[in-house]
């Protein structure tokens, strides 16, 4: 079976992708290609591939095997494809958690906003700003779609009631009082409709609000899938207050979902979520799940071990890894942890 060792190379003279960069960093001594699999959590073929790029570069020596066909200079992609990001600018254990392309499009809506959003907030205060309370909801009362919008910068929750009574008030006005309206009784107006609260722009930017209400935030956390809710727990545009809040709805969730929704979870943040779970537990189903699999990466493993409630059968199987086996540091974390069986720690060495 084919073994690679690392040789003194510096990585940031290499042109390496991403993916490849993660797995040369795995490599730390002599390593079979079923270990890289382990430690990495990609499929063989792609470790293999991958390892006969590293070998052509000069990243890694072959032992004990010829390279494959893969190795071979034509078999490479050219250079002007391939991204020369080094491992050091993207490691695994610190990147947040991947966005979907959802996530991109919302961002993108959201830039484009804020630049229309400043021509609005300009054209109000020249406008409308200067005249009286009675006189704006007037003009929000009989406003066509862009004075509205406008409008929608207006402190006073009397003119959201007016903005959203007339007839041209859509979606576009109930995003922009969501994220700007800064009182407690405008943002209920808006959640009163429920074509508008469901709308997932209205929900992103309401949770940006720092005078979101708690009611109104159960009404838009609590219908949401469990990893949506862990994304809003973490997202740092979002305010403390709110984030606090949606953590303790998180645990929630968490303990009413099924084995296969928390396994899941688990599986799918690599454990990062562990650290918003505090006094919360997994049932027997669960743990079997987890046990059932037997690859798992490194940091996977760290954020099991560091979770106070993580079950002895758990931790009895993670020490028959053989990541775990060979990595002295992932062992003691394990067997330091107060839930690890006693009859584990007489066998782990």
């Amino acid at each position: 079976m084919t073994r690679v060792r690392p040789k003194t190379v510096d990585a940031r003279s290499l042109k390496l992708s991403p993916e490849e960069g993660f797995v040369l960093s795995r490599v730390d001594g002599p390593l079979s290609v079923k270990d890289l699999v382990a430690l990495t959590g990609l499929g063989e073929d792609r470790v293999l591939a991958i390892v006969d790029v590293l070998a052509t570069q000069g990243a890694l020596e072959l032992e004990g095997g010829a390279p494959s066909s893969a190795s071979m200079p034509a078999a490479r992609p050219p250079e002007s494809k391939r991204e020369t990001e080094t491992p050091e600018e993207t490691p695994p254990e610190e990147v947040e958690e991947p966005k979907d392309e959802s996530d991109v499009a919302a961002e993108a809506d959201d830039a484009e906003e804020a630049e229309a959003s400043r021509n609005y907030r300009q054209i109000y205060e020249t406008t409308y700003r200067p005249m009286d309370r009675d006189a704006r909801i007037v003009a929000a009362t009989n406003a066509d779609a862009e004075q509205l919008m406008a409008l929608c910068h207006d402190p006073d929750p009397q003119i959201v009631h007016a903005i959203l009574a007339n007839a041209h008030a859509n979606l576009n006005h109930a995003r922009a009082i969501s994220l700007h309206h800064r009182t407690q009784v405008g943002l209920e107006m808006v959640g009163k409709r429920a074509d508008f609260l469901a709308d997932a722009g209205v929900q992103r930017r309401m949770l940006r609000n720092p005078q979101l209400p708690d009611a109104l935030l159960r009404r838009i956390v609590q219908p949401k899938l469990i990893m949506d809710i862990y994304k809003s727990a973490i997202d740092r545009e979002i305010p403390e207050r709110t984030r606090v809040k949606t953590r303790d709805l998180l645990r929630k969730k968490f303990m009413l979902a099924s084995a296969d929704e928390r396994a899941a979870f688990l599986f799918k943040t690599e454990g990062r979520c562990l650290v918003l779970l505090v006094q919360c537990a997994i049932d027997a189903h669960t743990t079997q799940i987890l046990c059932s699999k037997n690859t798992y990466t490194v940091l996977f493993i760290q954020n099991l071990a560091r979770w106070s409630a993580c079950p002895p059968a758990v931790l009895s199987h993670l020490l028959k890894q053989q990541l775990v086996r060979r990595n002295i540091g992932l062992k003691k974390m394990i067997l330091k942890h107060p839930n690890c069986p006693a009859e584990a720690k007489r066998n782990a060495f």
